[in-house]
């Protein structure tokens, strides 16, 4: 039996995309398909995992008995993981052909710790719109280098496993933004974080309305509050984000800074400028969702 060198960490909790993503991932190119394994972690009420563990030994389902978050997830696939390098990736993104060899290279490059942009395709407006608002500060335009960003996705990552033994497992307490946590640690423990932008994967989320990527932005609101918090000098967060009663009032000067900011910083979105009424929208809801939690104290 020959053991994985390297394994591949997906969190799932009923991912219509998941069979696109194991797809993806099993015919990776420039990697000896031999010496990686793909472990799942969660649900699957589909049945779509279980189709590639009966067609691939490499894939291994670790079923949860409840339903869990992505943070939990990854520590019990890290817990399970038989290779030395460890690989994540989300059940709804899908990793081009090069995707686990360019991050490779990079890895022999001498970088214990490598991850890389979060990319879209043109197509469906709500994905596209839903893409540009929320993972802006993760596009290939970032530049090539170490510790170009504050942190680096759980979406698209990879890291040796005895620093993550190290440094400590994901922080379960937080059911998304889980990755600023590590990557605060990672680098508090000496090590670089390294982004490679042609190691991009394409996000497809399934949200094919309004209203489900102002859901989006209102849940992601309830939680990145609090890491705004927790790591408020490091984000240098500005005060005004933990006054209710301000935030709300400037939401909408906010939203349209942030929003005018987006495609001034970013040229690989320009061209999906008719995306930017939806992108405001999506900032004004974060704003009152945060001044809600706030105004709650559940924030801290």
């Amino acid at each position: 039996m020959v053991i994985p060198e390297y394994s591949i960490v997906i969190p799932n909790l009923h991912s219509p995309r998941i069979g696109e993503v194991l797809e993806a991932l099993r015919r990776q190119e420039g990697v000896n398909r031999s010496i990686y394994e793909i472990l799942v972690v969660g649900r699957d009420k589909y049945g779509l995992v279980m189709k590639h563990v009966a067609d691939d030994k490499r894939v291994r389902f670790l079923e949860s008995e409840r339903d869990i978050n992505p943070a939990e997830a990854r520590n019990r696939g890290i817990k399970a993981a038989r290779g030395k390098l460890v690989f994540f990736i989300d059940a709804d993104c899908i990793a081009p052909s090069i995707w686990m060899a360019t991050l490779l290279k990079t890895y022999h490059e001498g970088h214990p710790v490598v991850g890389g942009p979060i990319w879209f395709e043109d197509g469906d407006f709500w994905i596209l719109s839903d893409n540009v608002a929320h993972f802006h500060d993760l596009l290939p335009d970032i530049g090539r280098g170490v510790n170009r960003h504050y942190m680096l996705a759980t979406a698209n990552m990879l890291v040796e496993k005895a620093i993550l033994e190290k440094v400590g497992m994901f922080d379960e307490s937080f059911p998304t933004a889980e990755d600023f946590g590590l990557s605060r640690r990672i680098r508090n423990a000496g090590y670089d974080l390294f982004f490679e932008p042609e190691a991009k994967i394409i996000h497809r989320p399934v949200r094919d309305s309004l209203g489900a990527v102002l859901q989006h932005s209102a849940g992601w609101a309830r939680h990145s509050i609090r890491v705004r918090k927790l790591y408020r000098d490091e984000l240098k967060s500005p005060w005004f984000l933990f006054q209710p009663a301000i935030l709300r009032l400037l939401s909408p000067l906010i939203a349209a800074a942030v929003t005018a900011k987006i495609f001034a910083k970013h040229p690989s979105v320009r061209r999906y400028w008719y995306t930017a009424p939806v992108v405001f929208l999506t900032k004004l809801v974060w704003c009152w969702a945060a001044a809600k939690e706030v105004t709650a104290g559940r924030y801290e």
